[in-house]
């Protein structure tokens, strides 16, 4: 009798198990190859159908920072397996999902940096001329960045400059006389909103 009973009960949570197995719904994931992009760069998104089949379309949505919902914005096919992949270059932070028939991945943060470009006008003995570009989805004008040297003993801030209304500034900092290495830093308090810190090139003296 015991074993009977014990047949039976296996039975059963081998029909639960089935009928859970049967009852599953389809699905698509998402994954992002980095979280954090400088403005201008290049994410790439990929993931999978539970179907694994090639020749499916899936929906590439995105809710950059500032919006109220998703929208489309792109329309990719799966590959062996299942699989799909997307390059996207975000503005600004942005979250994605994926969309397969009438199922909805979980959604995904790119964080995004604004791209500083800092480049040296001209040069004496002790002195350096620069110019410094912020660029982004939107101006950066009236924010400020921070001058930096960099040296053995660490990082060294030396001059706080305003951006004028192309978002660019010009300076002139005291160079030491030999290796010299300078950047430029937008602490997040000014990136934002919608931005990370942001940290230019770093110019080494010859």
């Amino acid at each position: 009798m015991r074993k009977l009973m014990l047949f039976i009960a296996a039975l059963a949570v081998l029909g639960v198990a089935g009928i859970a197995g049967a009852a599953k719904s389809p699905g698509v994931t998402i994954l992002a190859s980095r979280p954090t992009v400088v403005y201008g760069g290049t994410v790439t998104l990929s993931g999978k159908v539970s179907s694994q089949a090639a020749g499916e379309n899936v929906v590439v949505m995105a809710k950059p920072y500032g919006s109220a919902s998703f929208t489309q914005v792109d329309l990719v096919t799966t590959t062996t397996g299942g699989a799909w992949s997307d390059p996207v270059s975000p503005q600004i932070k942005t979250s994605y999902a994926a969309q397969w028939g009438t199922a909805t991945s979980a959604s995904v943060t790119v964080k995004v940096r604004p791209q500083i470009v800092l480049s040296l006008d001209s040069r004496t003995a002790r002195r350096g001329t620069f110019s410094v570009q912020v660029n982004g989805a939107h101006s950066f004008a009236g924010k400020h960045v921070l001058v930096q040297r960099l040296g053995s003993n660490g990082v060294l801030t030396v001059k706080r400059v305003a951006l004028n209304s192309s978002s660019s500034a010009t300076f002139t900092i005291r160079l030491p006389k030999h290796r010299a290495r300078v950047r430029v830093v937008m602490p997040v308090s000014q990136a934002a909103p919608g931005y990370l810190a942001g940290y230019s090139n770093v110019w080494k003296s010859s």
